[in-house]
């Protein structure tokens, strides 16, 4: 009877295994697809004086949106982002090292994700950079290190990405066919490719949006140039969907960033920030639409610091050697190793027979350099009463988990095993593979 349960669990785990191998594919094939994002224009000017303004036009199907001032936490450096998704899902922003960035949209492009390394959602990549790249050389270093998704699932938009710093390096990143572009140099960026010109662009004014604002730039070349002097570029290349309209202003200053902001909102007023001085505040927010402070909405864009992952993985052995299939649930608190219960059933089939156990236990697993792990777990056998429960298992995992801010992760580790049950300790080997989801 307690064999037949535990085959019982078998079939089960096995059904959740092959479903979460179907809820991968079916997701990356459903990433595939574009997702819509109206045109938008960026454009930058440096002054002689070393004053760098950066403008954008945000074309988009509603003005709702929210400008969030994140000051600097531990490590990471103070931010702006202005959003309609979330804290997480940035269209625009710059950081407390005068580190800008923002996307625009562009036409379809293959791009298959890279299981093994780091994934991130195409809007996602904004933040990431914001919190940790002081430069644009840094944060195209970090573009190289990185998978990301574009398409439809996760909301996540097909891009490209505009980078400015206080020195005056600028460039576009663009993901072409399943290959990384950067273009040093560039002044505008509307919603067509630079490095691919035979993909035509979707949006009919992009080609004359982007000749009309480089002319624009080059007759002004030598003038000191204002934030209200970008607004009104940017006013001459604005479209019906434009919903708001930036300028930041960069200086460095004593080797600091001092920035400014000015939004033009739906209803042409025009509200400055100082961005060093708000960024001094704790964390809040205004409305796009009206420029007002909610003061009630800080619990919105909070991080999520506790999160949990599912893990299960098999491992088919060879002749004689028992097949494993582990189910874990794990714990985890922001800057802690991740702590959790795990069930393993072991399978070991011979001519004449089929032998099966089960074991619970605990799991301690430590993830590291954004793309490995490490693992030990304590494991007792269920099928012994209760009332004598001795330790049967010891196991060392170390393998591959990407660091994903997406809900999956491909999972492949050796786990060794020590089997205290035998009169002899024995120690094996297994190549697990298999599937995680992060809630």
């Amino acid at each position: 009877m307690e064999n037949g349960l535990l085959q019982s669990v078998i079939q089960i785990i096995n059904k959740v295994f092959t479903r979460l191998v179907v809820f991968f594919v079916l997701s990356m094939t459903l990433n595939l697809l574009p997702s819509n994002l109206h045109a938008c224009t960026i454009v930058y000017h440096r002054n002689n004086d070393g004053t760098i303004i950066i403008g954008k036009n945000s074309d988009l199907d509603s003005p709702k949106g929210f400008l969030l001032f994140i000051p600097p936490n531990n490590e990471k450096y103070g931010m702006v982002l202005l959003e309609q998704l979330g804290a997480d899902m940035p269209y625009e922003g710059i950081n407390s090292s005068g580190l800008y960035i923002a996307i625009t949209a562009v036409p379809f492009s293959w791009n298959i994700p890279n299981l093994f390394r780091p994934t991130r959602i195409s809007l996602q990549i904004l933040r990431e950079i914001l919190e940790t790249s002081s430069d644009v050389q840094s944060a195209v270093a970090l573009f190289k290190k990185r998978s990301i998704i574009f398409g439809t699932l996760f909301g996540n938009p097909m891009v490209h990405y505009f980078l400015a710093d206080r020195f005056g390096n600028t460039a576009v990143v663009e993901f072409v066919n399943n290959q990384l572009h950067v273009i040093e140099g560039e002044n505008v960026l509307t919603n067509h490719y630079l490095s691919a010109d035979y993909i035509k662009p979707d949006n009919p004014t992009s080609i004359s949006r982007y000749k009309r604002a480089k002319a624009l730039l080059e007759n002004l070349k030598d003038v000191e140039l204002t934030p209200y002097d970008i607004l009104s570029i940017l006013q001459n290349v604005k479209q019906q969907s434009t919903v708001w309209s930036t300028s930041f202003v960069v200086r460095n200053v004593s080797n600091k960033a001092i920035i400014e902001l000015y939004v033009k909102g739906p209803n042409e007023d025009v509200k400055s920030f100082n961005v060093t001085a708000e960024l001094e505040r704790n964390m809040h927010l205004y409305n796009l639409e009206t420029f007002e402070e909610l003061t009630n909405h800080s619990a919105d864009i909070k991080e999520n610091e506790t999160r949990f992952l599912v893990k299960i993985s098999n491992s088919y052995g060879y002749f004689s050697s028992p097949t494993l299939t582990t189910f874990s649930l794990l714990f985890n608190y922001a800057g802690f190793p991740r702590i959790g219960v795990e069930c393993i059933v072991s399978n070991q089939r011979t001519e004449n027979e089929s032998q099966t156990k089960l074991y619970s236990g605990i799991s301690l697993d430590y993830h590291f350099f954004e793309q490995f792990n490490l693992a030990i777990g304590i494991f007792f056998e269920l099928t012994t009463p209760l009332i004598n429960l001795p330790l049967s298992l010891l196991t060392f995992d170390i393998g591959i988990e990407p660091d994903n801010w997406i809900p999956y992760r491909p999972l492949l580790f050796l786990r060794s095993v020590l089997d205290l049950t035998k009169n002899i300790p024995e120690l094996s080997f297994y190549l697990m593979f298999g599937s995680g989801l992060r809630f």
